[in-house]
């Protein structure tokens, strides 16, 4: 096959960090999956290895390394995931493509769909399937590939059959360094050993990059002094996390805390998603038209992400809210006439959208939680962008009247008392790193899912811990408003929150009770929902 299938190159330093992570003895038999111009065979030789194969599908990369390598090793045309190995391997190694199961070539994405059981994956996760099936008993395989695999629904195959073939043993967080020309995904290095092993007991050692600004030499050499003294250094955050034991979600982050009474935020709150439009160039009221009464009863406030600046919202962004109760056409061009002038030049492309059955061309895509949050519009809201790339959470307190749009979640707690209490902790960098630890992170962002969100645990702090942090949520609104810096309260949010968490204590039975009337009966618990 002559196709190049997401064929991108190592970077040299790289491909020497990821061979140096090895164990395998010099004679082990070693494998390069897809050895492209002979990068990791190029280290593995340097290193001393005597025992590899590389296979490469693409005919002219292969010509390329069998003039470079046939004295030394055995190299294969051939594709990997298809190719009849006879032996088994003590390490494999390499930087398998990435490329999405719906962009591959028929033959090699039907390969894909029977080893990773699902149309809707990459064709890395088959890679590393396979992988996995060809090693020994203790043999490693060392990747890098996209970060994704950690938390991707279609993935779960691939955690799998890590954790009940082996065990993980070192991750090196790139993050989106930019280590590869014209492609930036968000990468990791990780090393897997095969075997069995008590999970419960294990530790895998974590590498998270700290900024992007850096180069593939930098990266091997602190990436090498981190692993080598056991501690973080300017360029790498270290930590050993404990193993992962379920195949949910994984992440690369971990913070260090003791187990916490807490209520999820579901019990406690509505988490929700927001309306879709499906077409925002229509309904966004962004000039000034004239609009009769019954027109003026169309025209909704908005909170978008771009419109969350933590703790407060911006203003609000006016849309045309048509409601589904308009039957047709003819009903909006007849009583709402100045608004049907306006999305009529968008009906072409309006009338291209997905719509679910019943929906008409000038209808909202996803009224989705319309009838709560219409029935609540008189209340105050929590807001947080469903992706964010700032590094700090930015949960905005909205006044009434306001509507969520599609690329935010809303929060509305069951009791009005917890509003100011859930708007400090959640943009605490105690909830943030929490928050983190627990699968949030999705390709360089932070992504705030419902699922996500209303799964999270919320301390039961005493009423007095509650209340303080209440305060200075509602103080730091107040500044915000004036337009005065709230760095110090900021900080004093983090050290009562800190403070609450680690002055806990455990019980002669290993269940912390931290303060001694906290309960579920002393705490701010819904009595009927909303």
């Amino acid at each position: 096959m002559s196709k190049k299938i997401g064929f991108v190159e190592t970077p040299n330093h790289i491909a020497k960090l990821m061979v140096e992570l090895s164990t395998c003895p010099d004679e082990g038999n070693v494998l390069d999956t897809g050895c492209g111009r002979g990068v990791f065979l190029e280290e593995l030789r340097k290193k001393g290895y005597s025992n590899c194969i590389g296979i490469e599908i693409n005919e002219e990369l292969y010509k390329y390394v069998l003039l470079k390598f046939k004295n030394d090793y055995g190299l294969i045309l051939g594709d990997f995931l298809n190719y009849p190995f006879k032996e088994k391997f003590d390490l494999i190694i390499g930087n398998p493509p990435y490329v999405h199961f719906n962009d591959l070539p028929a033959e090699i994405a039907n390969t894909v769909k029977n080893i990773s059981k699902t149309g809707e994956g990459d064709i890395y996760y088959a890679f590393i399937l396979k992988s996995i099936s060809l090693l020994k008993e203790g043999g490693e395989l060392i990747y890098i590939v996209p970060y994704h695999f950690f938390y991707n629904t279609y993935a779960k195959i691939v955690r799998e059959k890590i954790l009940k073939h082996g065990k993980i043993e070192i991750i090196i967080d790139l993050d989106e360094v930019p280590l590869f020309s014209n492609e930036n995904p968000e990468t990791v290095i990780f090393k897997f050993k095969k075997g069995k092993f008590n999970l419960n007991n294990e530790k895998i050692e974590v590498l998270n990059i700290k900024t992007r600004k850096t180069n593939e030499l930098e990266i091997y050499e602190k990436a090498k002094d981190v692993l080598k003294n056991k501690m973080s250094n300017e360029l790498f955050d270290y930590n050993v996390i404990p193993h992962y034991i379920n195949s949910d979600i994984w992440s690369s982050f971990f913070i260090d805390i003791p187990k916490f009474p807490s209520v999820k935020l579901k019990n406690i709150a509505k988490v929700g998603v927001g309306l879709v439009s499906g077409f925002d160039k229509a309904f966004v009221l962004d000039e000034k038209i004239n609009l009769n009464n019954e027109e003026k009863k169309l025209i909704k406030k908005f909170v978008k992400g771009k419109t969350c600046k933590r703790f407060i919202v911006d203003n609000g962004i006016q849309y045309i809210l048509i409601e589904d109760s308009i039957k047709n056409e003819e009903e909006l061009r007849r009583k709402y006439s100045n608004i049907y002038a306006k999305i009529v030049e968008h009906k072409d492309k309006m009338s291209d959208r997905y719509l679910p059955k019943n929906k008409k061309w000038f209808n909202w895509q996803a009224l989705r939680n319309y009838k709560f949050l219409m029935k609540n519009l008189n209340k105050k809201r929590i807001y947080v962008p469903t992706l964010d790339r700032h590094p700090y959470n930015r949960f905005s307190l909205g006044n009434e009247g306001l509507l969520p749009s599609g690329d935010v979640l809303f929060i509305q707690p069951f009791n009005e008392e917890d509003l100011y209490f859930l708007l400090g902790y959640l943009n605490s960098t105690f909830f943030r790193k929490y928050y983190l630890a627990n699968g949030g992170r999705r390709g360089g962002r932070v992504s705030f899912t419902q699922r996500l969100v209303e799964n999270v645990e919320i301390p039961l702090f005493h009423k007095e811990i509650k209340d303080k942090i209440a305060k200075i949520a509602l103080e730091i609104i107040n500044k915000l408003n004036n337009g005065e810096d709230t760095t110090e309260l900021n900080k004093d949010l983090d050290c009562i929150i800190y403070s609450a968490i680690e002055n806990m204590k455990f019980d002669n039975t290993g269940i912390k009770i931290g303060y001694k009337s906290i309960t579920l009966d002393n705490w701010y618990l819904p009595q009927t929902k909303i």
